[in-house]
Formats: C-alpha cells, structure tokens, sequence
C-alpha cells in the first residue's frame, strides 16, 4: 500500500483531487489530457458516450491513469453509474447486469451480494475503481419521475437488506457509492431538471429514507452520494442536501458517524445550476463537507471550478485547514488502489467477457419475473402484441439503446401481430390502437412507465373496455395498477433490457413460469 503525503503536494495538486470530471471522446483528446496535466485533476467520471467496446474502455482507463501517474503520482478514480438495469453504461462485450428492483424481485438477498462481486470484478478489471452505485433511495412514491425500479423497494428495510449485500460484493473489487443521500425515493421533482422539496419531519425521515444508509455506514460503506432535494426539515436556508453543511457535515459526519468519501451528485444538474450557479456551487458544497465533486460535462466549468477554489484560498472563503482535511480522506482511500499500467486487455479479457456471468445475469432476470394479479399468458386465438418503444424517462438514462422487443415478438412468433407505439401515444393513436386491437381474441400491452406516462393508463383502460383477453406486461415501473384496476393480467419484469426481452420471448412461449415477489407493496 503506498502512502501519500498531504505536505508534499502542490495547492493545484491538492484542488485537482476534488474534482470529477466527465468528457467526450473515446480516446485521450487534448481537453481531458490539459485537465490532469496543467489542472491536476485526479478524478475522471465516464458515459457511455465514452465507451465503444471493452478492450477500447480498457485502453482508455489505461492511458488516463499513465498521464495522472506522470503527472503528480497518484492514481485517479475512475468512476462510472454502473448500477445495472435501466442506468448501465457498458453495453458492449461485458455482462449486462441486472437493475435493483429486478434483483429484490428474486427475493434471494445472496444474488444482490453476487451481481455486486461479478460486476466489481469487472469494472476493476477494466480499470474503473469507482462505481457509482447501488440506489438506496427507497422507492416509496409511485410517481417518482427518477427513481423506479433503480431502488431495490419500497420497504426501507428490504432496501436495506438487498443495498447492503450489493455493496459487499461491488466493495470486493472497487469503491461502492450509495445514493442519493439522504433519498431521493418520495420526490415527484427529478433534480436533473429542477429543485425537488421534501417537507417530511425529520422522524419520518428516520423510519424510512435514513435507515439503508445508516445500515450501509454501520456496514463499512466507502463513499455516499449527496442529493440535489432541499428537505426542509433538515438543511438551512431552503438549501440542498449537497450545498447544506447541516446535512452533510452535521448529520452525515458527526451524528451517522461517516467516515468514507462524501461525493456529489452532477453539480451541472439544473436543481443546482439553475438556483445556485455551478461554479460557486462547487465551492460551497466542498465548505459543507463534500470531498469529491462531479462536473460531468462542461471543460468551461471544470477549469472555472479550480479556478474559483484559487480565488476562495485567497480571500479566505476556503481555508487550507478545510482543503487539506477533504483531501486527506481522498488519498486514504486511494493509498488502497492497485493501479497495474503493464496490464493488456488480453489479461482481463476472460473475465470481462465471462459466458458464466452473463447466464447468471439472465437467470436473475428470468426469475424475476411477478405475476401480480391474474392468469400467466396462454395463447390462442388471434393474438396482437402492442409493444411500447421506451425512451429516456431522465437524463440518467441511456436513451432506447435496445428498443427491440417488437423486432424480437416478431421473429419469435410468427402468428403474432406486432404493432409498436410510443411512450406517451396520444388520443388519436390510442383510438386507432383499439380499432385494430378489437379484431384480436387476444392482447398483450408492454407498458413502459404508466406512471410517468400517464396516457398510456388511458391506452389500458380503452383496451380493457374490449372485454378481450388483455395481459399487461410492465417493461420498467410496475406501478401501473396504482393508476387503474382495469387490468386482469399483470406482470412485471423491471426493465427493458435485452435479458428482460429475452425474457418476455420465453415468457410468451410458456417457457418461463414467474416466481419473483414484489418488491413493492399494492394497495
């Protein structure tokens, strides 16, 4: 394990440990490569716009902690949103990990513990040490415009429970970053697009968002995402949880007893950037006790944010004392990092590329899969497939990277009618929907977040007034049922992935019978 000295690095050096910073590109350009060498930024966050194929990933991871080892001598985090399900990064040649709600379906708490140890594995592997995951919001508002299915449940405990084996098993291999501190489940707001406000009093608080991540720091968690809510009863001033120090110095540090890395949610997030201005942000939410501070896309905002930490040294609005404790615990951590710069992807290929985890990743999903209400799907008659295209539901999202499912019924059923339809189809697309479906004995409707996409609870509902055999499918938020009790048939399968496709296919065939328990209760 090698030590590094605090005394022994520049002003800059100390500043550049404080920053993470997102870019575009595929390979090392000029802006990424200036960022570390002339800023000494030490920390890089990654998106799938930054990644083509493994063994190019690898490479990349390469070359970015070669100049960061050339340049001031110690290893950058590389971090990622890696959570599985509907927020993945990785598509290509690695598994395709299942999401949280998918997992907590299964009710088998030792697969939350594996997916977390194979997907650690395989991101150190190719050479990111960070992940920016599980999701320990707990899920406890249907409408939730963010969260969903990225939450294990809607039981505080079950999140608990299933968060805490995850993160055992990502902790294995990499840093695991739970979030969003203290929980972002019961906002109706997402923070990527404005200000969230959570008035709850702070016992509710207790009995539920707090506990996943108090059992998370009692279980040895190395590092806590900070949410963009103001929770009015909790932060000074109608601030964020991020910018609050009442939140994340009062409350995470000395009454939760904290001890790992404290790192923010994107700080470019129009909750912040709207209301506070990036920038000065970066600087306050360091002053509130944050360590690691992610600017995910802008090069203007990544330098002005060192340079605005040089301008408060100055003017004694950052004191030395403040900089130095906050980077401090960063080189804690980083002392445990094994960077090995000889490595070849063909050392790690094997592993990345592992036929056993991706079974497993899909024997998860199939698993998964809850019948909530009514009778498994038995064909006859004249049968339509109403397939939902998804689309990014936010900007954490990858956007309809793998909108196939119509493409794949069709191929799989030969006697099938496949029609697809968009998210949000509106009244003259639902009543054409009908006049076709009403010449079918028999339909099947994958929905994709009703509850976000209200019209297409107004889709259900005309197809229910059919009176044919009507069989519900959720693709994404199984909330449905909480809009309308029109549907007979109902099962959920988390995601939209392609396991979960896979899954429907073998679903439809009768070659899947569902086992999974719902994480979430139904009124």
């Amino acid at each position: 394990m090698k030590k590094f000295d605090i005394n022994k690095l520049t002003t800059q050096e100390k500043i550049g440990q404080l920053i993470v910073a997102g870019f575009h590109g595929t390979t090392v350009g000029p802006e990424i490569e200036n960022l570390i060498r002339e800023y000494k930024v030490g920390n890089i966050l990654l998106f799938s716009r930054n990644i083509e194929s493994a063994a190019q990933l690898f490479k990349l991871n390469q070359d970015l902690q070669k100049i960061a080892m050339e340049t001031f001598g110690i290893p950058l985090y590389i971090t990622i949103d890696q959570e599985g399900g509907m927020v993945t990064r990785i598509f290509e040649d690695g598994t395709f990990f299942p999401g949280a709600m998918t997992i907590a379906a299964t009710n088998n708490v030792e697969y939350a513990y594996k997916i977390g140890d194979l997907m650690g594995k395989e991101l150190i592997d190719l050479g990111i040490n960070m992940d920016l995951a599980p999701v320990l919001d707990v899920n406890n508002n249907p409408k939730n415009p963010v969260i969903g299915v990225r939450s294990f449940s809607d039981d505080p405990d079950k999140v608990a429970l299933f968060g805490n084996a995850n993160i055992r098993g990502l902790q294995n291999h990499v840093v695991a970053t739970d979030k969003h501190f203290p929980g972002h489940g019961d906002t109706h707001v997402d923070s990527h697009l404005a200000l969230p406000k959570v008035e709850k009093p702070l016992n509710e608080l207790e009995k539920f968002e707090f506990k996943p991540f108090k059992a998370a720091i009692n279980d040895g968690l190395h590092a806590i995402m900070s949410a963009h809510i103001n929770f009015t009863h909790l932060t000074e001033d109608g601030l964020p949880v991020t910018l609050s120090k009442r939140a994340l110095t009062g409350l995470l540090r000395e009454e939760m007893g904290f001890e790992g890395l404290i790192i923010t949610d994107g700080i470019e997030m129009k909750a912040i950037h709207d209301n506070y201005g990036t920038i000065e942000a970066t600087l306050k939410t360091v002053n509130a006790g944050a360590n690691l501070v992610c600017i995910c896309h802008d090069l203007p905002y990544q330098i002005g944010a060192s340079d605005r930490f040089n301008k408060a040294l100055e003017t004694g609005e950052l004191t030395m004392d403040t900089l130095n404790e906050r980077v401090a615990r960063i080189l804690t951590y980083k002392e445990k990092l094994n960077v090995d710069l000889t490595r070849t992807y063909e050392d790690v290929k094997e592993n990345v590329e592992s036929i056993e985890s991706k079974a497993f990743a899909r024997q998860v999903v199939e698993e998964a899969v809850t019948l909530i209400k009514g009778e498994t799907f038995k064909q006859h008659g004249k049968t339509l497939v109403i397939s939902t295209n998804p689309q990014a539901t936010s900007i954490a999202d990858e956007d309809s990277h793998n909108s196939k499912l119509g493409r794949r019924i069709r191929e799989a059923f030969a006697n099938f009618e496949v029609i697809e339809t968009k998210v949000k189809p509106t009244e003259v697309e639902i009543a054409d929907i009908v006049s076709i479906a009403s010449a079918f004995d028999q339909i099947v409707y994958t929905s994709y977040n009703g509850n976000v996409y209200q019209t297409q609870i107004q889709l259900i509902d005309a197809l229910s007034a059919l009176n044919k055999d009507l069989h519900v499918l959720a693709l994404r938020n199984p909330y449905d049922l909480y809009y309308t009790k029109n549907i007979k048939n109902y099962v959920a399968f988390y995601e939209y992935t392609p396991n979960s496709i896979e899954a429907v296919v073998k679903y439809l065939k009768g070659q899947l019978k569902p086992q999974g328990v719902s994480p979430i209760r139904y009124e």
